[in-house]
């Protein structure tokens, strides 16, 4: 559980909220948006994926795995996903873990699944069958998903030497040398979401399990 349910705080509803009122406001297609994150807000990413996925035909994650809690939400619609990681990221590791805030009591929290863990529990979810496809290049990997219920598909993209960063955004030189600020600029995170999302917006309908 987070702070902000423990406070009470409904981050999803808020969620929707934006997506409608922008939608009313701006003639938006509500059922066509992307949720994108990095660390709290790629946990966000999941959780929208899992409870509005009506409004959410894609989501992205940099930085940041399922959250364990969240794991055993079945959700009404399948899904696309992008899952970045880097693997020299010391604050969200790749393999999962927990979160280095403790409880009141020092007790461990926020455990999140790995990037591997994290795409194969949406893959399950979408029911992804027949082949993928790996890229691999001297900096990433990518492995494509066959595809799921409505053509959904699962991106697992792993940054070698990566850390806690946005691909394709350049670390600030006061932060050179800090743990975890280790970027690749082989791509363009948020092109890259969008060229993997475009063909992916499709209707709620044909997502529906």
């Amino acid at each position: 559980m987070t702070l902000a349910d423990e406070a009470g705080v409904d981050d999803v509803a808020f969620l929707r909220a934006v997506i409608e009122w922008s939608a009313e406001r701006y003639g938006t297609v509500a059922e066509h948006s992307i949720v994108a994150g990095i660390s709290n807000g790629a946990f966000m990413a999941h959780r929208a994926g899992l409870e509005i996925g009506d409004l959410v035909p894609v989501f992205a994650a940099v930085a940041g795995g399922l959250p364990a809690d969240l794991a055993g939400l079945e959700p009404t619609h399948a899904v696309s996903a992008v899952l970045i990681n880097g693997d020299g990221d010391p604050w969200v590791p790749i393999e999962g873990g927990h979160s280095r805030h403790r409880g009141s009591d020092g007790e461990l929290r926020g455990r999140t699944y790995g990037l591997a863990d994290s795409g194969q529990h949406w893959r399950d979810l979408n029911g992804c069958t027949g082949a993928g496809e790996t890229i691999r290049t001297d900096q990433s990997q990518r492995e494509l998903s066959g595809p799921g219920v409505g053509g959904t598909r699962i991106l697992e993209w792993t940054v070698f030497g990566g850390g806690h960063t946005w691909p394709g955004v350049a670390i600030p030189a006061e932060h050179a040398g800090v743990p975890g600020a280790n970027s690749t600029m082989e791509f363009d995170g948020a092109e890259e979401i969008w060229r993997f999302a475009q063909p992916l917006l499709t209707s709620p309908e044909d997502r529906k399990l």
